[in-house]
């Protein structure tokens, strides 16, 4: 898994902050899902608009406020491998784990579903959710994907092949910025 900080001028066209690629090689799991925590993951994941780091190796869970403001996500490859008739991810929190995108509206095997019919682009979602005190207490903001694999007797170890990037934009009240990439 690859976490990239996008640069400013990306964020002010775009408004994303954030790119998050998943690879057929991150899938080392010997059963059907396969948890990623994307934030935080104890590396530097950008810099605040003023220039100061966001170092999320110190956090224990996302601060209090810390907004997903929007992700979404789109298929680079679909994957591929012995056995899979099905990958689907889901997009969330620790406390729910699609609270951004759900897993029945993705399809990472054939590519329906995800955008429309044959169609390698994106499901998005305007999803807003700010972390409370009790997700922080409960240990629950934390940002993650969930890819499970269908298929005859098949375990997400066996892709051979495919790529899936979940785009966000991220924001921090407490700082009153937006987190940005460098």
């Amino acid at each position: 898994m690859k976490i990239i900080p996008l640069p400013a001028e990306t964020v002010a066209l775009v408004g994303w902050t954030h790119k998050v690629s998943i690879f057929a090689t991150d899938l080392t799991a010997a059963a059907v899902t396969q948890t990623f925590t994307i934030f935080p993951d104890g590396t530097v994941d950008g810099y605040y608009s003023n220039g100061l780091p966001i170092q999320d190796a110190v956090l224990n869970a996302l601060p209090l406020g810390f907004q997903v403001e929007k992700s979404q996500i789109r298929l680079v490859a679909p994957f591929t491998g012995l056995g899979i008739t099905a990958v689907q991810i889901s997009v969330g929190d620790k406390a729910n784990t699609a609270r951004y995108i759900a897993s029945a509206s993705t399809d990472l095997w054939t590519a329906t579903g995800v955008g429309g019919v044959n169609t390698k682009d994106n499901v998005a979602s305007a999803t807003t959710y700010a972390f409370s005190s009790a997700d922080v207490t409960n240990g629950n903001a934390f940002l993650q994907a969930v890819i499970t694999a269908t298929g005859a007797n098949v375990v997400l170890a066996a892709a051979s092949g495919g790529q899936v990037d979940i785009l966000l934009a991220l924001a921090d009240p407490n700082e009153q910025q937006t987190v940005t990439g460098t």
